[in-house]
């Protein structure tokens, strides 16, 4: 006997696809390579003892590892198996490397058989190991031209705001261009929370409490979680307002979260629509991703609210009226005070950097500042539209002028009259530039949906709203609550709470 093994691959197996309609059986692409190599085994007196698939997997992408090629090449080494038959080279390598990786052995060993179906391949010769290493070759340089037409495609489908191939979206039916009968409204719901201050860890919560199905946390198998970061993703997709997105799957892999906001597709300086329903406008959209950017600036430049910022309605916003160090909320300890029926308090505390001089009972102090925040809407809604008014399209003009710079650039490098080097400088210069703007417009019209939202409707509401709402409304007005020192078991004071307004927002 001598034992060799089979290899066996597809790089996509249709019949996964295929199977809905019961006419095929998941793998027969490669039960039929078997069947043919059982055949050339017996031509050649051979005993096939080990049998390796890799069933649909690709065999030109250097990030996919093949296990059971893996495996065929360790058996080689040891001698477990003696040689191996395939059905035809490409289905055994597609990269130089690999072809490299199997010619070593069968160098090392010249008894070895290695022989293909079809093809000719033999690489117990030299010329067949050439051979394999050619055909690895052209079939690498044919990988890379199939992605090069895909890539093409799939912009070209982007540009005119068609759809390519990808699983149904949160929030559309199965054609993914109708809108799902419940999943849009919660979406549509969810966006136009965000800006009014609900946390992305809020609607996290609310979805699961809706039982929206989780997604496999793959850490840690067996166990199932909506993770906040496919709800963060879900909210930010340009999708939503019916913009169309383009990011090659080659640059996907480079980046762990793409920020799809940043991959819309432009065309004449607007954004590609989408052939779709939209579940939110433009605007609302923007306002959402723009909210959700400042909140994570904020954690990164250090300046996010305290962590008990969703349960206080002024931390982050009440400060010492002694040392203007920003009061932090905490709990009364049980019996230690007059004031343990209020329950919490706020203070400045020295172990934070404070100077200890203002400690003030926190429900007197909310609902004093409460009152006099809508005392001033009601007194707003009266004002001239125009004092509050916000210009969100102040940027467009030099945005255009960005997209025809790019253009310019491109053209004269493509003709040749700048270098590559130069070309990059001013591209990265120019794109910098133009999502630093892009930004600064989403913030804009977060600040525009926000004031749009201060109507009536704000104050019949208003008990409703969670802590982190009410708290994005009174940033809207407040710029802080300036809490002055008061003497020793005096009561509170309201006499000594001074609301510091926004001047945009608070005429003199």
């Amino acid at each position: 006997m001598f034992p060799v093994g089979a290899y066996a691959r597809a790089s996509e197996d249709k019949a996964l696809r295929a199977n809905a309609a019961g006419w095929r059986e998941i793998g027969d692409q490669v039960a039929e390579q078997f069947k043919d190599m059982d055949e050339l085994a017996a031509e050649l007196n051979l005993t096939i003892t080990r049998r390796y698939s890799d069933n649909h997997t690709p065999a030109g992408d250097p990030r996919v590892i093949r296990n059971d090629f893996e495996m065929l090449l360790a058996d080689l080494e040891n001698g477990t198996i003696r040689g191996v038959l395939f059905y035809h080279s490409d289905r055994l390598v597609r990269q130089e490397y690999d072809a490299a990786r199997i010619n070593r052995l069968f160098q090392l060993n010249p008894r070895y058989v290695g022989r293909a179906v079809v093809g000719g391949t033999d690489l117990a010769t030299q010329e067949g190991r050439s051979m394999l290493t050619v055909q690895a070759a052209m079939g690498g340089m044919e990988v890379y031209s199939t992605k090069r037409r895909v890539t093409r495609r799939n912009k070209g489908l982007a540009e005119r705001g068609h759809m390519h191939g990808a699983p149904r979206p949160f929030g559309w039916a199965e054609d993914r261009r109708t809108l799902h009968d419940t999943e849009a409204e919660v979406l549509r719901q969810a966006v136009l929370a965000i800006p009014d201050g609900l946390t992305v860890g809020e609607i996290r919560k609310q979805w699961i409490n809706l039982g929206y199905e989780p997604t496999r946390n793959k850490r840690k198998p067996g166990t199932q979680s909506l993770q906040h970061s496919t709800v963060e993703a879900r909210l930010v997709n340009p999708r939503i307002c019916g913009y169309r997105t383009y990011l090659p799957q080659a640059e996907r892999r480079n980046i762990k979260r793409p920020w799809m906001p940043e991959f819309v597709i432009r065309k004449d300086g607007r954004p590609v629509m989408g052939d779709w329903e939209a579940i939110v406008s433009p605007e609302e959209w923007q306002a959402c991703v723009a909210t959700i950017e400042e909140r994570q600036r904020a954690r990164a430049e250090g300046r996010a609210p305290h962590s008990t910022s969703a349960k206080y309605l002024l931390s982050g916003i009440a400060r010492c009226g002694k040392c203007s160090f920003p009061l932090m909320s905490n709990q009364y300890s049980k019996g230690t005070t007059s004031y343990e029926r209020y329950g919490y308090r706020y203070a400045c505390l020295t172990t934070l950097g404070g100077c200890g001089g203002v400690t003030r009972v926190g429900p007197p102090m909310e609902d004093l500042v409460e009152t006099a925040f809508l005392q001033e809407v009601r007194r707003s809604l009266g004002m001239v539209v125009e004092q509050r008014s916000v210009d969100e399209t102040q940027h467009d003009a030099r945005l255009s002028e960005i997209d025809q710079e790019i253009k310019q650039v491109s053209d004269r490098r493509r003709e040749k009259r700048i270098g590559m080097g130069t070309a990059l400088d001013l591209l990265e210069e120019l794109e910098g530039e133009r999502d630093e703007l892009n930004r600064q417009r989403r913030r804009l019209v977060a600040t525009k949906v926000r004031r749009r939202n201060a109507s009536p409707s704000l104050l019949k509401e208003w008990m409703g709203y969670s802590v982190p709402q009410k708290k994005a409304q009174l940033r809207e007005l407040i710029r802080a609550v300036m809490v002055h020192p008061a003497g020793r078991g005096r009561k509170f004071d309201p006499e000594l709470i001074e609301i510091a307004w926004n001047e945009d927002d608070h005429p003199s």
